[in-house]
């Protein structure tokens, strides 16, 4: 589990010590830099667990797992993982894909939300983003996954005395070729637009890639996926599932099955000392006619505006649409 000091260490962190208290903090001896993980065979399903998002995967495979499993190679022909920005509608798989890609790999994992940096001293912010880069680079090769990363890297204001200009800055100096330290970062947003420009630039951020929702195959794999280990009537017809939750995402479909699974749990109670009752295609066709996507077509809409306007805001940049498509 991962650490990180409450604001009350941190103002001691970043209280100037007596001389008297510097004296104890000298080391005896050199203290030995601590041992890096190996790279380490998939733990879990890794990969195995996503439904659909082939290309997303193809991609992956061939810039993480196949650069960090093939290093001399890599090497030689000058190769390091990029930094990656994943961004589009909420409940697409996102944050559970950038998850599986480190139990894919098996290095560590570092998950990190805005409150984990969030402080109420003056610069506390920034001297937390400083300490995960370092407690990252101390447990390397890492994945250091951030969530919402809108709101930790803001377009900065023209005001000096903005604080957040700081932490942008922190960040800025941070992420500057974090590879090279074996950190190898994921980020995700459902608001790119929001992010500071300078943040995306190469070395910073290398590829921005917008991961879309479920087209029929991929919701008719998340069928499969869900349902896999419940009690189902023999006769699902998975097809005609994802015909009829056109437009829903991963978590829609996840919920729905929920749902069902939980009506069919209550009615396998109330037989008491009888074989539970399956999940049958009316339960579930039956749910999904209740319920409409979360995702609305005017947010899709916007997000296509978004990838337009990002395309051609960015020099150098080529935003993918590799999701499920």
């Amino acid at each position: 589990m991962n650490r990180y000091l409450s604001d009350k260490e941190w103002l001691g962190h970043i209280t100037s010590p007596t001389n008297k208290d510097k004296e104890k903090q000298l080391p005896t001896k050199p203290q030995a830099a601590p041992p890096k993980s190996p790279i380490q065979e998939a733990k879990g399903g890794g990969l195995k667990d996503i439904a659909g998002m082939d290309k997303l995967k193809q991609l992956i495979q061939e810039c993480f797992i196949n650069v960090l499993r093939n290093k001399e190679c890599a090497k030689a022909f000058g190769i390091k993982p990029p930094s990656l920005l994943f961004y589009g509608p909420a409940g697409v798989g996102k944050t559970f894909f950038a998850e599986k890609v480190a139990e894919e790999i098996g290095i560590h994992f570092m998950k990190v939300v805005p409150d984990d940096l969030a402080s109420s001293y003056i610069h506390g912010t920034q001297a937390k983003i400083g300490e995960l880069f370092r407690e990252a680079e101390e447990k390397a090769p890492t994945l250091l996954f951030f969530d919402e990363f809108d709101c930790m890297v803001p377009q900065r204001s023209n005001n000096d005395d903005n604080n957040q200009n700081g932490e942008v800055n922190e960040f800025l100096c941070m992420l500057n070729n974090a590879a090279d330290k074996d950190i190898y970062v994921i980020a995700a947003t459902n608001h790119p637009e929001r992010i500071d420009k300078a943040v995306l630039r190469t070395g910073r951020i290398d590829e921005l890639i917008y991961v879309d929702m479920p087209d029929t195959k991929a919701r008719e794999s998340l069928f499969k996926l869900s349902l896999g280990k419940l009690p189902i009537e023999k006769d699902i017809n998975y097809s005609l599932l994802a015909e009829k939750t056109k437009g829903f995402n991963c978590s829609d479909i996840g919920y729905i099955v929920q749902v069902a699974s939980r009506n069919m749990f209550n009615a396998s109670i109330k037989n008491k000392g009888k074989a539970f009752k399956t999940i049958t295609q009316e339960e579930l066709l039956n749910v999904i006619s209740k319920r409409s996507p979360s995702v609305s077509s005017k947010d899709i809409r916007e997000f296509d505006r978004i990838r337009i306007e990002l395309s051609r805001g960015q020099e150098g940049h080529h935003p993918r649409s590799i999701g499920f498509h």
